[in-house]
């Protein structure tokens, strides 16, 4: 039988293992957070959380498995899951040098809502919180001895086995994930640092390691002060790349910058390979505008979904203007077409009767599985295409007559169908109706690009 003190300590215990029990997210949330983690991050991670969506074999490295629940990017202790703030931090902030890009986009709560759903893919979320390590006090100053030692430490304690000898990621050792996939080292000279730039991001990396890496943690064998030291050497490698400007061919231009934001994993680029995620870049430099593909690279999240069909969107990627040029430029490129507006046709000139007969097919035939706004309403649950009200500002005219004439010419894979009923003139009319509404609807003025 107990005594009076024991049972104290015992309800004592019990009442600290209830107290460390509850993460700060909830099933409701990530219930809630499924379909943006769907839309958003399951083309990379699976929609099981596997690691294995259908742009994972496209990405270097490959997307996280969560369901192993081991994160690289963590303020715990090495083998220890992360804290909720680690993954919303790694959610808002992205992973330079991957193809995980910054999800701050995102509302807060989306934020919170995405971690909770990962944290139950990874069996983390009934789990209790974990306590993160113990924060360092204030970093000792950066100084020329700080950064002798610290260079010693990265000798004696074996990195340059893995990063070198100069820190550029060419050590000899043959480096492997959890999975025995092969692995490149981190370039400390040019490559940014995947858990953040700051000197505290470097310290967590140190101390905790890296899970489901060769990386280990230097917690316990190195103190404080030699891991700052180490923090101190390692930045002190970084020699930043002069500046170069990018090609002035459209297509090596726009190579580059699809490499630098990863466009292989979810797009077939123009060499013919890439993931299936989003539109095929070769059809669609055929037939976008190249001003509507700026505008909607300013804001593809606020753009809205194009293709309904589609389960992904296209994330908020950190492009800066002179990238959006290049893609655009890259685009029209690869559909052989001037980078310049394409020609819009004047719909005064578009016979009434014609106009007519053309919503009448529209109606009958193309309503199916397209909607045009609100002149003709097809339920979301039929739409297998995009709502034609904005084809004027995206696509171009003429090419539209040989799409809707035979498109499994220019995508052997499409959803459409050819429409074998209709006569040359029923699609001339059809495409009168489609831009004559589509141009009414959104301002957009003929000849040139609004």
């Amino acid at each position: 039988m107990m005594t009076g003190r024991t049972a104290t300590m015992v309800v004592a215990a019990w009442a600290a293992v209830a107290a460390a029990a509850d993460r700060p997210l909830t099933m409701l949330e990530s219930n809630v957070g499924k379909p943006v983690y769907v839309q958003y991050c399951s083309a990379c991670h699976g929609e099981r959380g596997n690691g294995a969506g259908p742009a994972a074999d496209f990405l270097d490295p490959r997307p996280r498995d969560f369901t192993k629940g081991l994160f690289k990017l963590r303020t715990t202790a090495t083998g220890e899951p992360p804290t909720t703030d680690d993954v919303l931090r790694t959610i808002a902030r992205g992973i330079p040098g991957t193809g995980m890009p910054s999800f701050a986009f995102l509302s807060p709560t989306e934020q919170r809502n995405v971690a909770a759903y990962v944290l139950g893919l990874a069996f983390l979320l009934d789990e209790p919180e974990p306590a993160p390590i113990a924060k360092p006090g204030s970093p000792p100053a950066t100084t020329d001895e700080t950064i002798a030692q610290g260079k010693q430490l990265y000798f004696d304690a074996g990195c340059d086995s893995c990063h070198g000898p100069g820190g550029k990621g060419d050590g000899t050792e043959e480096m492997k994930d959890s999975d025995g996939r092969p692995i490149k080292a981190r370039d400390f000279t040019t490559s940014p640092f995947r858990g953040g730039d700051e000197r505290i991001d470097l310290y967590y990396r140190f101390t905790t390691g890296m899970d489901g890496s060769p990386m280990p943690a230097y917690g316990d064998s190195l103190e404080e002060a030699q891991r700052w030291a180490l923090v101190d050497y390692v930045i002190s490698l970084r020699t930043p790349a002069p500046e170069t400007p990018l090609p002035p061919d459209a297509l090596a231009a726009g190579q580059q910058v699809a490499a630098k934001h990863s466009c292989r994993g979810c797009h077939v680029l123009d060499d013919g390979t890439g993931g299936d995620v989003g539109p095929d870049f070769r059809l669609a430099g055929q037939k976008l505008d190249p001003t509507w593909v700026r505008q909607f690279l300013h804001d593809p999240v606020g753009y809205g979904k194009i293709y309904p069909w589609r389960t992904y969107r296209m994330p908020a990627l950190p492009l800066t203007d002179e990238e959006i040029e290049v893609a655009a430029g890259y685009l029209a490129a690869i559909g052989q077409r001037p980078d310049a507006p394409v020609a819009r046709p004047d719909p005064a000139t578009f016979p009434p009767e014609k106009v007519e007969a053309g919503k009448n097919v529209f109606v009958l035939t193309c309503a199916q599985c397209h909607a045009l706004g609100t002149v003709v309403q097809t339920p979301l649950a039929s739409q297998q295409g995009p709502d034609l009200i904005n084809a004027a500002r995206r696509v171009d005219y003429e090419w539209a007559k040989g799409w809707i004439t035979n498109p499994k010419k220019y995508d052997p894979r499409t959803k459409m169908l050819i429409p074998t009923a209709l006569s040359p003139a029923d699609i001339d009319n059809v495409r009168m109706f489609v831009w004559k509404t589509s141009m009414e609807a959104q301002g957009v003025a003929q000849g040139t690009a609004p």
